[in-house]
């Protein structure tokens, strides 16, 4: 088959290293246990790769396999459920490390979420004693296993070295989608192609399965068509487990939903810090919700850099220490989030309505607004608002995903703007592009208020007109 009739998450799938959208040190884990069984059979004969959908864990695997030299053998665990099909599937593969062609095996056990229930316990069992005495390197994939003795995999784990795939950042997702857009010749503005990295949630192969959705068969991809996608089932899902959360009576209660959410820890760890405010509207009860997220990433951080075995602390605090803080809050902190914005504008609260909703506030303007309108809406989009079509209000709802990213999108064409000046005065005044931002900057700023001085530093600077506009503020 062509490769332009190929889905484009196939078609521009990594093929060397160099491809793969961060996680390099997670790569590099994988890469040295690998290089490690040419040495022989090492201790432990299993891997275990999770994290979120579309960070690059499968195709890690492709990609060394390829460079290293291995014939790989590919399963879908969730089609062979049972220790009977597994045992058929496999057979004397974990006995023979090298083919009939002289190559290296490498199994890969891929979606393992998939072997899940009582009747599946068999082929997790069977899998389990595989690793025990397999001779070739074994590699599997799921999207999260969790610490608790719940855990299914938790025979599996005890096997095998965990080695995490975090969501992919915002930024490396829109390179990529650049060199696509510049291989394929598309129309893609740079914020529409933000718009659809922040969309993906560090998901970076929906965010090219999106992006084709959009552009085939006209070869554009604007901002508007991006908000027209559909929330993602995970995102839908994830307010409720913020609920479930906040309204846990018990630690067991509130750890069970780090099992239930279908975001990693850290994506988690930013909507409980989004909604804190929100939920803890007593300035005592945010204090101690605040302080048991900073224990929380404390230990996330030593976890990281000692061991794996201290994010059960990081997951107690960001759970049970937040629901716990919830002794005097009435809930109220929605509503006035939305009125503070709005009074920062100069309205009183008289001007607009808010009334309860299943799912939120409604907030609808007493009078025609007219030209201010815009103003408004960007206000409230920053508290999570949407406006309604033919509802002719606002809809907030009660639990909203971080705003960071969408913030960082709006202020797209402002960053342009810092970076482009900030290199022409590091160029001018032979320092750093850091120090022009922090020092610099800020003072040109103040200069910029005097016109004589403004016109000759934008002479000076060889500024152009809309580089002299942004700094006039």
């Amino acid at each position: 088959m062509s490769t332009d009739r190929l889905p484009w998450a196939v078609r521009f799938r990594p093929r060397t290293v160099a491809d793969i959208a961060d996680n390099r040190e997670a790569v590099n884990e994988l890469r040295l246990w690998l290089r490690g069984w040419e040495r022989g059979v090492p201790k432990e004969r299993a891997v275990f790769l999770h994290g979120p959908p579309g960070t690059g864990k499968t195709s890690s695997v492709h990609v060394l396999a390829e460079e290293l030299g291995f014939d790989l053998l590919e399963i879908n665990a969730s089609d062979y459920r049972t220790r009977t099909r597994m045992e058929e599937l496999i057979g004397r593969a974990t006995t023979q490390n090298v083919t009939i062609f002289g190559k290296r095996r490498l199994i890969l056990f891929d979606e393992m979420e998939g072997v899940s229930g009582h009747e599946d316990l068999g082929g997790i069992s069977a899998i389990s004693d595989i690793i025990k005495t397999t001779r070739v390197p074994i590699i599997l994939i799921a999207t999260a296993i969790a610490e608790d003795n719940e855990d299914k995999f938790r025979p599996l784990r005890d096997k095998a070295i965990a080695i995490e795939f975090k969501s992919v950042p915002t930024m490396d997702v829109v390179a990529k989608l650049e060199r696509i857009a510049r291989e394929l010749k598309l129309d893609a503005p740079p914020e529409a192609l933000e718009a659809l990295a922040v969309h993906s949630e560090g998901d970076l192969r929906s965010a090219i399965n999106d992006m084709e959705s959009i552009a085939r068969g006209k070869g554009t991809v604007t901002v508007v068509d991006v908000e027209g996608l559909g929330k993602r089932d995970r995102q839908e899902y994830t307010p409720a487990i913020i609920h479930n959360i906040f309204a846990a009576k018990t630690l067991f209660e509130a750890r069970r939903a780090i099992n239930q959410a279908y975001i990693d820890h850290e994506e988690l760890f930013d909507w409980i810090y989004e909604n804190l405010p929100l939920i803890l509207d007593d300035k005592r009860d945010l204090l101690e919700g605040l302080e048991a997220l900073a224990r929380a990433d404390v230990y996330a951080k030593r976890a990281r850099s000692s061991s794996y075995r201290l994010q059960k602390y990081m997951f107690n605090a960001m759970t049970g220490g937040v629901a716990f803080s919830r002794t005097r809050s009435e809930g109220l902190g929605l509503r006035r989030q939305v009125m503070t914005a709005v009074a920062k504008l100069g309205y009183p609260q008289s001007a607009f309505s808010a009334q309860e909703t299943a799912s939120g506030l409604m907030v609808k303007p007493v009078k025609y607004m007219g030209d201010d309108w815009r103003r408004v809406n960007d206000a409230l989009r920053g508290v999570g608002a949407t406006w309604v079509r033919g509802g002719n209000g606002w809809a907030v709802p009660y639990v909203r995903p971080p705003q960071l990213k969408w913030r960082y999108i709006r202020t797209y064409h402002s960053r342009r703007k810092l970076q482009a000046v900030a290199a022409k005065v590091a160029l001018k005044s032979h320092i750093s592009g850091k120090e022009a931002v922090s020092e610099v900057i800020p003072l040109l700023r103040l200069m910029y208020r005097d016109k004589g001085m403004g016109e000759a530093t934008t002479a000076w600077l060889e500024l152009d007109e809309d580089e002299a506009d942004w700094l006039r503020g």
